[in-house]
């Protein structure tokens, strides 16, 4: 993917989605909310199209999370579903995942689509538990959190340290740094530190607001963790809120997996309700962090 396919790609991601999902006007769909630029601005050897005779026809994004690796929107024109572009694209993403070296790799799908998870197992992935994107509305007040934004670069680099020591400590080699530096380098939100003394009890990469992942009037938690304790995950999210109170936005948005059952009884004891569900497919039916005993969130869409 380059530069000069992001417009073509977008409007392909968004006409492909309005039509799955039956929505009236494809043109206007998700208009203030943006993935395509952003996620190739973050690392533009991550993004994959398909062409024929110099036209277009499909994108796939994968993001590297050190020893994990996801991917999505794989979006084909709708005029030209069930071609066999769709393998094609994959069967690429997973020479991406090769070369990067990663340990586990996963998506997020429909779990009504039978089409989308027949497709996907013919490359190793299996449907395992479903991940729940909820929503609160934000009315909170944070408590003390560090934000990386207004660190310095000695800090910034302490920061993701401490980062990659948590994270490393759900899943072996899981690295959230390139996520971090997308945030911070384009201006889409910030990452939230919160320190116990010394020692990082919780970060969360979150988007604000319009033009970003989150669309407009929201936050959106794409990737957070705590240490193993409800008392310091519940901190981590009333942060989150209180980060979206201070931008003025009104609504917090973040997903588990409901396979870490006692973060998403957490949520929903904090006021979280399920708006859409999908299902995590994982390859070789392997589990990552999706365990009880993990406090995290995100989605992999």
């Amino acid at each position: 993917m380059e530069e000069r396919d992001l417009t073509t790609v977008r409007t392909i991601f968004r006409t492909a989605f309005a039509t799955f999902v039956g929505a009236p006007d494809p043109e206007n769909f998700l208009v203030d909310q943006e993935c395509i630029f952003t996620r190739w601005r973050a690392d533009p050897a991550a993004g994959l199209v398909a062409e024929r005779s110099g036209e277009l026809m499909g994108s796939n994004l994968a993001a590297n999370w050190g020893s994990f690796g996801f991917f999505g929107p794989l979006t084909i024109r709708p005029e030209l579903w069930d071609g066999g572009i769709a393998q094609h694209l994959l069967a690429r993403t997973m020479e991406l995942f090769e070369q990067w070296g990663v340990r586990e790799s996963g998506l997020f799908t429909f779990p009504n689509s039978t089409k989308h998870v027949n497709l996907y197992q013919k490359f190793g992935y299996w449907p395992r538990f479903l991940t729940a994107v909820m929503t609160k509305n934000a009315a909170g007040e944070a408590g003390a959190f560090t934000g990386y934004s207004t660190l310095s670069q000695d800090g910034r680099a302490e920061a993701l340290r401490a980062c990659r020591e948590l994270s490393d400590s759900i899943f072996a080699g899981l690295d959230l740094t390139g996520e971090i530096e997308a945030v911070a380098r384009q201006n889409l939100g910030e990452t939230i530190l919160l320190w116990g003394g010394n020692r990082l009890d919780g970060f969360a990469v979150c988007y604000c607001g319009k033009d970003t992942e989150a669309g407009p009037d929201n936050c959106y938690v794409k990737f957070a963790a705590s240490r193993p304790d409800p008392k310091s995950f519940q901190r981590l999210l009333e942060s989150c809120e209180g980060l979206a109170v201070a931008r003025g936005l009104s609504k917090l948005e973040a997903g588990v997996n409901t396979a870490r059952i006692q973060a998403y009884r957490l949520m929903l004891d904090l006021g979280f309700r399920t708006q859409i569900q999908g299902v995590a497919m994982h390859r070789h039916n392997q589990t990552a962090w999706n365990r009880p005993d993990v406090f995290a969130v995100d989605d992999w869409r």
